[in-house]
């Protein structure tokens, strides 16, 4: 089978969740099935990622000047209907209205129609538009959750016999990380002490001021032997968190670091006794899957999809209510016996979110989406012949 792949997020300098996930998704269907072709579209002029799946076959496609998402809307569907593909993936929740070979779309989450303050006007006009072409004219659409999912058919419309759940695995392993290395990194960092990790970003969706309000509301003397280490915060979201930190005299306390590299942020979150993640809203939730897989305990929210990702092995508070995130942050710092049993609870869980399965998944939904789109094509030439 020849598959058409919008890889502009495994073309990525820094590769976010979304990219992560579709390289290890895609390494294993190539494991399984070495005979599929996957034609990878992008717009990378620069030397390819090393670490592709050896199936794949560089297409980079452009469009001179690329106004109105010319490059999603015309190029992406013209070069896949030009390379003759089976079946076109739209794997980070944009796709054509125009599909002309059978597509499957993966929409992860809804969080600009929910939080329509993260993204600007025209984004969530071009959100709206991506959602609602998905859920009437893709052959199958794929969510990383149950949560989402049951959203899109009850408020988009989408047939269920057309949504298919992916849900992915950790990209950590248990052991991956050496004492050694951890020595070196938290040296780097200036980190002596147990610390909580809180992945920050600008987006007030992942709640990064939230999180050091709270730390402030915590009480010095449970503090005191503990520190808070937020990483992958830009420039001026960094200056920003200072500011505050300051203002509310805990700078010593808390550790503000800009991007972290991968093996960086594995090592820091293996090393943590506590990852916080109270997101206002997720699609997913991989840290959550990550840490347990680095055996740290898990303190997230309890909106969206993230209770279902983390069941009973993480503590779950409010996101919004920071004197809830302060109590939980000091019930987990004073109870060690609490973070084992947690710790041990995520492992068990893991077993629910395998890669392996995750590409088996995606594969059949690619499978079923080009049998269905083929079978429909044929109906049509038919139909088309009796009219005539």
């Amino acid at each position: 089978m020849r598959i058409g792949l919008d890889a502009r997020t495994l073309f990525s300098p820094q590769r976010r969740g979304i990219g992560k996930s579709l390289l290890r998704m895609y390494a294993g269907i190539a494991a399984a099935r070495p005979e599929w072709e996957v034609f990878a579209y992008h717009r990378c002029a620069g030397p390819l990622p090393k670490d592709l799946p050896s199936n794949f076959v560089s297409r980079q496609i452009e469009i001179p000047g690329d106004r109105f998402d010319a490059w999603t809307q015309v190029r992406l569907p013209t070069a896949a209907r030009l390379d003759r593909v089976d079946v076109l993936h739209c794997p980070a929740n944009y796709c054509p209205n125009w599909m002309p070979v059978p597509t499957v779309v993966t929409l992860h989450d809804l969080i600009p129609l929910d939080l329509p303050e993260t993204v600007n006007e025209n984004e969530h006009a071009r959100f709206e538009h991506a959602v609602s072409s998905a859920c009437s004219k893709a052959n199958i659409v794929c969510t990383p959750s149950r949560y989402t999912k049951r959203r899109l058919i009850e408020e988009h419309g989408l047939h269920p016999q057309r949504a298919v759940v992916v849900r992915w695995g950790a990209t950590a392993e248990p052991g991956m990380v050496s004492l050694s290395g951890i020595e070196q990194t938290l040296q780097r960092y200036g980190i002596k002490s147990n610390y909580l990790l809180h992945m920050g970003a600008r987006d007030p969706r992942k709640n990064t001021r939230g999180v050091i309000e709270a730390w402030a509301m915590a009480g010095r003397s449970r503090r005191r032997d503990w520190k808070l280490v937020i990483v992958g915060l830009d420039d001026n979201t960094l200056s920003e968190m200072k500011r505050l930190v300051t203002l509310l005299g805990i700078e010593r306390e808390v550790k503000l670091h800009g991007y972290a590299p991968e093996q960086d942020l594995m090592v820091l979150l293996s090393a943590a006794s506590i990852l916080l993640y109270p997101s206002m809203s997720e699609g997913f939730g991989l840290p959550v899957l990550e840490a347990f897989a680095s055996a740290t305990a898990v303190l997230t929210s309890d909106t969206s999809s993230l209770p279902e990702v983390a069941g009973d092995a993480a503590e779950l508070v409010p996101p919004g209510e920071a004197t809830a995130l302060a109590s939980a942050m000091t019930r987990l710092m004073n109870d060690p016996m609490r973070r084992a049993e947690l710790v041990r609870r995520g492992t068990r869980r893991l077993m629910k979110y395998r890669w392996s399965d995750a590409s088996e998944r995606l594969a059949s939904a690619l499978d079923i989406a080009a049998r269905t789109g083929r079978r429909r094509s044929n109906r049509e030439i038919e139909s088309g012949r009796e009219a005539a």
